[in-house]
């Protein structure tokens, strides 16, 4: 019986989590467990908003969250989940902390003792029976989740559950790999606009994850890109990026055919292993024309020691190239790693989360780069991601008022780069803020300092190239827009965006039309698309492309977008709302 002052809820996902073995943990090191587990909490709470979720009760080891769907409370559970366990690798010392999470819908009560309710109880229950790092859903849950991309259900069956008398099927759910990956756009094949294959042009291959350990895959990736950030720092060495270079993940191709594709002469590949905090990593150098090895080596250590086996693989790989490394190069061959090992960890997961450019994950990147700030203040890398998420949020539209999100974004910029200043990526992050800022010549200055220390950056040049075409000189955006598609052949699709770009601001409209659809994924395009068409008078074209802009952005208005444009000669940006305003889009 609902007592007076009791409120009823709409049906909606009801979430508990615990920790599994809090006693034990606290018994073992209380005070390092109370400071892993507010920490860990605090994500959660920041998580949890992000994914449109309302932390409703906290009590030491145990969490309850209601969400609007099940598929809002599934995703966060499934990401949730994949953050401590990515936590587990970077602090293999210490026993992990591990929740178990439970998930039912139906109807809750908000009480003056807190949230009731016989579906909370269920949940409740739930969370008992998922393993440590599991999730449990009731068959409820499973009907408005099968049809999500990359979840797996497995059937428990109809265990008792204590004092709840109903038969209920229970299932285990995981998201698996192929969550992961649904999140992110494919990579398309481009045809090449010129082949490299200069004398020192190489492609490091994706480090094959030895141990087997879903888990491990995102140290993989994020050895393999600063492997191939360091190389990117010397002038004289053509380095394909990483983006074009993973494509051949568990590949059956021979490094002949790969290096064909890529347009590269050498090949970098290799494994990773790891067991607790001792890692190997074996590389290997050979010439893709002959298929010979010029060089492999194994290096065995402690986890903190990864960043010397990267700059010791890429010092080797130059001097086997012939590549003169002069004193400033030298200097500049290495960021300054973290203080604190778990800091990379979190960069590494938000790196990932942040390409995947949508809201919820740009928000989910930025608690996890805070994270990192929070845990090592003096690490330059995640204000430089803090940066670029919230400068996607002015863009998109994601910030609410967006303004002081681009003021943050050229602030945290700015700090990055004043703990670094030989990283290009706090120059890259503190350009793209600036050009937004309006602060042309900033940005460019910015961009300039920026590929002087990593002068063969596919992404870095590609962003050069926009900041250089709102500048007013089209004709150099063009040429390092393209030379990015030669260095990153797997190119993605914002690249062919500021090359239509250039090709809009000369009024060029057929041939900005001609590049933006060789997009795979036109959702940025179709601004662009409406006003080229309109302005060649296609009109039936036009009003299609403008019904596309706001199928894929419901929260576009011209209002905002008539300020994010930031030419420098206001002239393109008039042409392109003239357009936007006869395709009638308002």
């Amino acid at each position: 019986m609902v007592t007076p002052g009791t409120h009823g809820k709409p049906i909606q996902a009801i979430l508990f989590a615990d920790i599994h073995n809090y006693s034990r943990l606290m018994k073992k090191d209380e005070v390092q467990t109370l400071q892993r587990v507010d920490r860990a909490v605090r994500l959660i709470k920041s998580l949890a908003r992000d994914y449109g979720g309302d932390i409703k009760n906290i009590a030491g080891d145990g969490v309850l969250a209601l969400f609007q769907s099940a598929q809002q409370s599934v995703k966060f559970a499934v990401e949730m989940q994949r953050e401590f366990q990515t936590d587990a690798v970077w602090n293999s010392k210490n026993d992990p902390i591990a929740f178990r999470i439970g998930i039912n819908v139906g109807e809750a009560y908000d009480t003056e003792t807190g949230i009731q309710g016989h579906s909370v109880n269920v949940a409740a229950r739930l969370q008992s029976l998922a393993t440590p790092g599991g999730i449990c859903v009731t068959d409820a849950v499973r009907r408005e989740v099968r049809d999500v991309e990359g979840l797996h259900l497995k059937s428990l069956g109809a265990p008792r559950l204590k004092n709840i008398d109903e038969t209920i099927e229970i299932y285990s759910l995981t998201g698996g790999e192929d969550f992961h990956a649904a999140a992110h756009g494919e990579i398309v094949r481009r045809e090449m606009t010129g082949a490299i294959a200069s004398e020192s042009s190489i492609a490091v291959l994706p480090l094959d994850n030895l141990t087997g350990d879903p888990v491990l895959s995102h140290v993989c990736d994020g050895l393999t890109g600063d492997i191939i950030a360091n190389l990117t720092r010397f002038r004289d060495m053509h380095v394909i990026a990483q983006r074009s270079s993973s494509v051949f993940r568990d590949h059956g191709t021979s490094p002949a055919q790969i290096a064909r594709m890529l347009g590269v002469r050498y090949l970098v590949d290799g494994g990773f292993q790891m067991a607790l905090h001792r890692i190997r990593l074996q590389v290997r150098l050979m010439d893709a024309r002959t298929e010979r090895s010029l060089w492999s080596e194994r290096f065995d250590g402690d986890l903190k020691d990864i960043f010397a086996f990267q700059d010791e693989v890429t010092a080797v790989i130059a001097a086997r190239l012939s590549i003169e490394v002069d004193a400033a190069e030298q200097r500049k061959l290495s960021s300054a790693p973290p203080r604190e090992l778990e800091a990379y960890g979190l960069i590494l997961r938000g790196r990932d989360l942040f390409l995947r450019r949508t809201r919820e994950a740009n928000l989910h990147a930025r608690r996890l780069f805070e994270n990192a700030r929070e845990i090592d203040p003096s690490y330059p890398r995640s204000y430089a991601g803090i940066s670029r998420t919230l400068n996607d949020a002015w863009r998109f539209n994601w910030a609410d008022p967006p303004e002081p999100a681009l003021d943050e974004a050229v602030r945290q910029a700015e700090i990055a780069v004043s703990l670094d200043p030989t990283d290009a990526r706090g120059h890259a992050a503190l350009g793209s803020a600036s050009l937004y800022k309006r602060r042309y010549d900033e940005s460019l200055a910015a961009f300039e300092r920026a590929i002087e220390y990593n002068p063969n950056d596919a992404d870095v040049l590609a962003e050069m190239g926009h900041s250089v075409c709102v500048n007013g000189d089209t004709e150099r955006a063009i040429t390092l827009i393209k030379r990015a598609m030669r260095l990153n052949p797997y190119y993605p699709d914002w690249y062919l965006w500021h090359l239509g770009e250039a090709h809009f601001d000369n009024s060029d409209y057929r041939l900005a039309i001609h590049t933006l659809n060789q997009m795979y994924d036109k959702t940025e395009a179709y601004r662009m698309l409406t006003a080229s068409h309109a302005l060649l008078g296609e009109m039936d074209e036009a009003r299609a492309s403008a019904r596309q802009l706001l199928i894929t952005h419901p929260e576009f208005t011209l209002r905002h977008w008539t300020n994010v444009p930031p030419d420098r000669n206001s002239e393109p940006r008039d042409r392109l709302i003239e357009g936007l305003k006869k395709a009638g889009v308002k």
